[in-house]
């Protein structure tokens, strides 16, 4: 009897040209990474598999000079390069491979890892890996990955290299061992520096210990050429060790000043008002101009740059209430030079904070913002503005480095400036609101730590912070306890919207003005923002004479762009 083939033609016609495909040359690495992955699912990685994928993996194979086992890896997590924190056991289920099977080839993983193929990350459970990016673009070229890192010549560039494998470290891409490795290397590509040779002076590289100690000097002195940090803590020394677990020996030695870069002034503790802190450090003198003389750090730690200079700001007449007007005038007077010192002076007499944080909350666009300003103008003060937003980091840790370096480079400042600069946190919000209770969350476990940064360095302070909100009733109590002077901005009453109006817009008479105070409740912002329409339109059409019912409906549309708003009035 006659047998019928079951097969449709369709499947035989996908079959054949699967196999063509199998078995024609490829094109590109990728090209070729793209079967071997296809063929790879669910094939235990075994002799057939390699028999189907042979001519795709010796393309591999040629173009990249690794085993047919290293490529067929590399293909698979290539295909998932999207993931930052690809782990084997989804290669092994992706496979069918056991785990054990995966743990055998992990040898061939790495060597990818040494050669930089892959990047791995050790956590405290897992250990995951990721592809760069520079690999990808290289096998998009079809051409392989060399790793090719730049020489090192000078100190300079030691300290930028000690900086980007800090980077891998954070990110847990590198051990404290693999860290010290390639210091070593490092230190060895520059033995004829000051700086290594004065290393060596101290005997910082003669034994395993000594090392130890080495490493730790160099991350201090990282840290202060990288963020003007003469305030290190614990939990920034935590960073250079595996799982953040500082050495019992070390932490002790140096919590008791007894470490071996103590006995030689390398470090010292900081003092805050005449006390040294067991728990901060800062490079001494000594080591800044003898061990780091050829990093040029005469500016760091006093540079100025990127404040905002009181005499760069204009004068601007600001509306207020009464009680508003009066706090103002009281801060302006204190924040005089004169006056400031004395305060501090007998603040300090009594026992008391010398640091004057202060608090300016109410609605978007009350003049918060521009009467810090106006304050600095005044009293000739700078001002060091902070965006909180700015300064957040997606890396764990590094938001609370950000806020710590911020108040440390605030701190060196003022120590080198004649007046101290004030320090603002615009639009605070993200910082000030409360605390959340329990987090789990990593985002609210960093939002917590940053708040609890700051709430600690406002304790400290000795110069000028100045914070703005929105907030006006999810404000944190530790905050609220803080902050000497709150000043609430209300909005303008009608008098003063009337007031705010013919002081923006010239020419307006004072029943027109009346008029648009009464008919909308607009802050100063929104008024300054429909004047400035105003005025754009009376340049584009060339007619200066003021037409008020085009300037209402100028207030309307700026009312509707706001959202829901009460209109009162006519």
């Amino acid at each position: 009897m006659r047998q019928f083939n079951t097969v449709s033609p369709n499947k035989r016609d996908t079959d054949k040209h699967q196999e063509k495909a199998q078995n024609s040359m490829p094109t590109s690495i990728l090209e070729a990474f793209e079967y071997i992955v296809e063929l790879a699912e669910d094939s235990n990685l075994d002799e057939e598999f390699f028999a189907k994928a042979s001519v795709h993996i010796n393309y591999a194979v040629d173009k990249l000079g690794l085993t047919p086992m290293q490529v067929t890896l590399l293909a698979i997590f290539v295909d998932r390069s999207e993931d930052n924190s690809i782990l084997l056991s989804e290669i092994a289920r992706y496979t069918g491979c056991r785990t054990t099977k995966m743990l055998r080839l992990s040898g061939d993983v790495e060597v990818l890892d040494s050669k930089h193929y892959l990047r791995s990350s050790r956590g405290r459970r897992s250990l995951s890996y990721r592809v760069p990016k520079e690999v990808l673009e290289s096998l998009r070229s079809n051409n392989p990955f060399v790793y090719q890192p730049q020489p090192i010549a000078d100190t300079p560039s030691f300290f930028d290299r000690f900086n980007l494998l800090m980077e891998e470290k954070r990110c847990n891409e590198l051990s404290q061992e693999g860290l010290m490795e390639r210091t070593l290397e490092m230190l060895s590509e520059i033995k004829d520096t000051i700086f290594v040779k004065e290393l060596n002076l101290y005997g910082l590289g003669d034994n395993v210990a000594a090392r130890d100690y080495m490493l730790l000097f160099i991350f201090m002195a990282h840290l202060f050429i990288e963020n003007n940090d003469d305030n290190i803590r614990f939990n920034d020394i935590e960073q250079l060790y595996d799982e953040g677990r500082i050495p019992y020996r070390i932490k002790r030695e140096l919590s008791t000043s007894s470490s071996f870069l103590f006995r030689y002034k390398l470090i010292e503790n900081v003092n805050e008002d005449g006390m040294a802190r067991a728990d901060a450090f800062k490079l001494t003198d000594k080591a800044k101009n003898d061990i780091l003389c050829e990093m040029s750090l005469q500016s760091i730690g006093k540079s100025e740059k990127d404040l905002i200079k009181a005499d760069s700001l204009a004068e601007k007449k600001l509306i207020y209430n009464d009680v508003e007007q009066s706090q103002i005038s009281e801060l302006s007077s204190i924040l005089s030079a004169e006056r400031f010192a004395q305060v501090q002076s007998r603040l300090s007499d009594a026992g008391m904070r010398k640091g004057f944080c202060c608090l300016f909350y109410g609605a978007p666009g009350t003049g918060k913002t521009e009467t810090v300003y106006q304050l600095a103008r005044l009293t000739g003060r700078n001002i060091m503005r902070v965006d909180v937003d700015k300064i957040k980091s997606c890396w764990v840790g590094e938001s609370e480095k950000n806020i710590k370096a911020l108040f440390d480079r605030y701190r060196n400042i003022c120590k080198s400036a004649k007046l101290a600069p004030i320090l603002l946190f615009n639009e605070a919000d993200a910082v000030l609101g409360v605390r959340m209770e329990g987090a789990s969350k990593a985002v609210d476990k960093m939002e917590n730590s940053i708040q609890n940064i700051i709430l600690q360095e406002m304790e400290a302070l000795d110069g000028i912070m100045i914070a703005t909100t929105n907030l006006t009733t999810n404000l944190d109590k530790a905050f609220e306890r803080r902050f000497l002077y709150k000043v609430r901005f209300e909005k303008p009453t009608v008098e003063a919207r009337a007031e705010i109006w013919q002081g923006m817009l010239k020419g307006l008479n004072s029943h027109e003005a009346k008029t648009l105070a009464a008919k909308f409740d607009l802050s100063g912002g929104e008024i300054e923002n429909i004047v400035r329409k105003h005025t754009v339109q009376a340049i584009l059409s060339g007619v200066e004479l003021i037409d008020l019912d085009k300037i209402i409906e100028t207030c309307t549309q700026e009312r509707i762009s706001q959202g829901k708003a009460k209109r009162v009035g006519f």
